[in-house]
C-alpha cells in the first residue's frame, strides 16, 4: 500500500489556507493509479520529493490547474501531485486517521514473523485497520514499539506499519521474545535447546555438521517440515555411490531451516552425540527429533552459534 516519501517531504507542510477547497463533485478520497511524481508546489519545475507509489491513498483538499493538493495519511506528509494519476477510492480506515500512538521504545532492527499475524495500520486487532495478513518467515526491519490501547505491544516498521511483538522474533532481543525459538551451541558437546521466551523448555546433544560442510551460523527458521523422507545425496552435489555418498531411507522428523537442505532430523545411522558427524544438519536421537516435531513449527526461530 502506501510508502512514506523522502525526509524532505516529510518535513514539508504547505498552509491550507492557500489552496481551493474541494468542491461537491470532487473526490476527497483518491487512490494513485501508478506512480505519481508530488511536488512542493502546483508545477513541474517546482522542487520535486520522489514519486509516490501506485495504489497509495491521500484526501485531497484542493485542486489547482492540473494538479492536486494531497496528504498521505499515513506518512502526514502534503505535496502537489498531478490529478490525471489519482482516481476516486474509498475513504481509509478510521485508525488510518488516528494519530499514531508514542512509541516506548525507538530503534532500528530487522525481526521474523514466526505465526501468522496481521500487519495493521493502527496497534489494534480490529478488522478495519489490517492493511495484510504476514505469513511465518517474513522478514520486516522494525523502527519502535509501542502500546495498543488493551495494553498489548506491538512492533512499528519501517513503512509504519504495527506488527504484534509476540508473533516476531527479534534476534537482538532475544529476551523479549514470548514465543518457541531454538538454540543451538556448535561448541562440543552440541546442544539444541528450546526456549519459550526467556525460560528454558527441553536441551539435548545434536550431531552437528563436519569437514567442508559444517552447520551454517546465523539466524534462521523453520522453513519446510517432511515427516518421512528419504536422503539422497544427489540432491547436494555429492554421488551417492561415491566418496561421502549416501541414500537413506525413513528419514523422520525432519524440519528444514535452510534452502540448502540444512535441517533438524532423526539420525538412526550415527550416535556421535555432541560431535561432528553430518553435512551440515543437527541429527538428533527418535526420542528428541519426535519431541522437537511436536513443538515447534513453520517460523520457529533457529539461533546457531558457537
Amino acid at each position: 500500500m502506501r510508502r512514506r516519501l523522502t525526509c524532505a517531504l516529510s518535513a514539508f507542510v504547505l498552509l491550507l489556507a492557500v489552496v481551493p477547497a474541494v468542491s461537491a463533485d470532487q473526490p476527497t478520497w483518491v487512490v494513485t493509479l501508478n506512480p505519481v511524481p508530488a511536488y512542493g508546489a502546483p508545477s513541474e519545475d517546482a522542487t520535486s520529493f520522489g514519486n509516490m507509489p501506485a495504489n497509495t491513498t491521500l484526501q485531497v483538499f484542493g485542486y489547482q490547474g492540473d494538479f492536486a493538493y494531497v496528504m498521505d495519511p499515513r506518512a502526514k506528509t502534503y505535496a502537489y501531485v498531478p490529478s490525471d494519476g489519482l482516481g476516486p477510492t474509498d475513504p481509509p480506515s478510521p485508525y488510518l486517521l488516528k494519530p499514531a500512538p508514542k512509541l516506548t521504545e525507538e530503534f532500528d532492527t530487522s525481526g521474523v514473523v514466526t505465526d501468522p499475524a496481521p500487519m495493521s495500520v493502527y496497534p489494534t486487532w480490529a478488522d478495519d485497520a489490517v492493511d495484510r495478513q504476514l505469513n511465518p518467515n517474513t522478514w520486516l526491519t522494525l523502527t519502535g514499539q509501542a502500546t495498543a490501547d488493551d495494553g498489548t505491544t506491538w512492533y512499528r516498521t519501517d513503512t509504519g506499519d504495527y506488527v504484534p511483538t509476540d508473533a516476531m522474533f527479534v534476534p537482538a532481543r532475544a529476551d523479549a521474545f514470548t514465543g518457541h525459538w531454538l538454540d543451538v551451541d556448535l561448541s562440543v558437546p552440541a546442544r539444541v535447546t528450546a526456549y519459550e521466551g526467556e525460560s528454558e523448555v527441553n536441551s539435548f546433544l545434536t550431531i552437528i555438521g563436519a569437514g567442508p560442510r559444517p552447520t551454517p551460523v546465523g539466524v534462521f527458521t523453520i522453513l519446510r517440515r517432511v515427516a518421512n523422507e528419504t536422503m539422497n545425496s544427489d540432491t547436494i552435489g555429492i554421488p551417492r555411490n561415491g566418496p561421502g555418498g549416501y541414500y537413506l531411507t525413513g528419514v523422520l522428523f525432519t524440519q528444514y531451516f535452510t534452502n540448502d537442505g540444512a535441517s533438524l532430523h532423526y539420525n538412526y545411522w550415527s550416535s556421535v552425540w555432541g560431535y561432528p558427524g553430518s553435512h551440515g544438519c543437527l541429527g538428533l536421537t527418535y526420542n528428541d527429533s519426535a519431541w522437537l516435531w511436536g513443538w515447534a513449527h513453520l517460523g520457529t526461530p533457529v539461533v546457531i552459534h558457537y
